[in-house]
C-alpha cells in the first residue's frame, strides 16, 4: 500500500485523539499533527499507518492497541 492515508480522517474513525495515536505510532503528538497538516509519514510511522488502517477495514484494531485503552 503506497498511497495518501488521511491519517486525521483515520484517527477521527478511530475516535482516537491525537495522543493515543502518537503512543500507537511512537512519536510526539506534535508529530501527528504535523502529518495531519500535511507532512507525509515514513519509514516505520508509515507501515504502523498502513496496519492500522487494514486493522481498521477488517474492524479488529483493538487487538493492535488493547494496551492502550486505558489511556485513550
Amino acid at each position: 500500500m503506497n498511497q495518501h492515508i488521511d491519517i486525521k480522517a483515520l484517527r477521527e474513525r478511530l475516535n482516537w485523539k491525537q495522543d493515543r495515536l502518537a503512543r500507537f505510532l511512537g512519536v510526539d503528538r506534535s508529530s501527528v499533527s504535523h502529518m495531519e497538516n500535511g507532512r507525509p509519514p515514513r519509514g516505520p510511522v508509515r507501515k504502523l499507518l498502513e496496519t492500522l488502517v487494514s486493522a481498521a477495514d477488517r474492524g479488529d484494531v483493538d487487538a493492535l492497541s488493547s494496551d492502550l485503552e486505558n489511556a485513550a
